[in-house]
């Protein structure tokens, strides 16, 4: 276990692309963000999420700004390295999680180790940021039999080992009585994979995907 550990360590080390990224962001959140905002928190999937317009109407009516803190190839781990800086720095009103999907690409940590961090994501904000809503999304699914490109994307992912971290994610979520939102079906076609209207490489969502996110993560929202 512990050799496995050293390779997930090893596998999810910021290069320096990221580390750029997640100083860009504390940059910005110390110097040009509003505290008691919602912040999108999370990897990939959350960094191409197309917030502004699908936020846009939700931002006209309430005067809540809402900031994308995704960095592509993110996992728990190193999300819980840049809480602080890049999220709870700014006390946000509403914190919305997407994590696990590339521990589980690693291929190294188990959904026992993945649920624990984000179990301490969820005690720290709440200990640092007591006011903070917390959302914590499950996984999404994915489809690696939808083209080419979304074999080599998808890797080790499997809808199985996403469920099983889910299922640990709800419990998580039920424990720590934080909003717990599953979009599995929403997002699935009749085959339980996600729906290729949804994505386009198998793993990442297309505007029309994050349309159905953002749908349903809004009413949620303490204005």
């Amino acid at each position: 276990m512990a050799n496995q550990m050293a390779k997930y360590e090893k596998a999810t080390k910021y290069d320096y692309v990221k580390k750029n990224k997640t100083e860009n962001f504390t940059f910005l959140n110390q110097n040009f963000c509003k505290k008691g905002q919602t912040i999108l928190f999370g990897d990939s999937i959350t960094e191409i999420f197309n917030h502004y317009e699908l936020f846009y109407a939700y931002t006209e009516k309430t005067g809540q700004a809402v900031y994308n803190r995704g960095i592509s190839g993110d996992t728990s781990n190193r999300l819980l390295e840049r809480l602080q800086d890049n999220a709870l720095i700014l006390e946000p009103k509403n914190l919305v999680i997407l994590i696990g999907t590339n521990d589980i690409g690693c291929g190294f940590a188990t959904p026992e180790y993945i649920a624990l961090n984000v179990q301490r994501l969820i005690k720290e904000t709440k200990e640092k940021s007591p006011k903070t809503h917390i959302i914590l999304e499950a996984v999404y699914p994915v489809n690696k039999l939808m083209n080419v490109a979304s074999v080599q994307m998808v890797g080790r992912r499997t809808n199985k080992d996403i469920a099983t971290l889910n299922a640990l994610l709800k419990e998580v979520a039920e424990n720590e009585e934080v909003t717990f939102l599953d979009l599995t079906k929403e997002l699935s076609n009749r085959k339980g994979t996600l729906a290729k209207e949804y994505c386009y490489d198998g793993l990442h969502l297309n505007a029309h995907g994050f349309k159905v996110v953002a749908e349903h993560i809004i009413p949620l929202l303490k204005k």
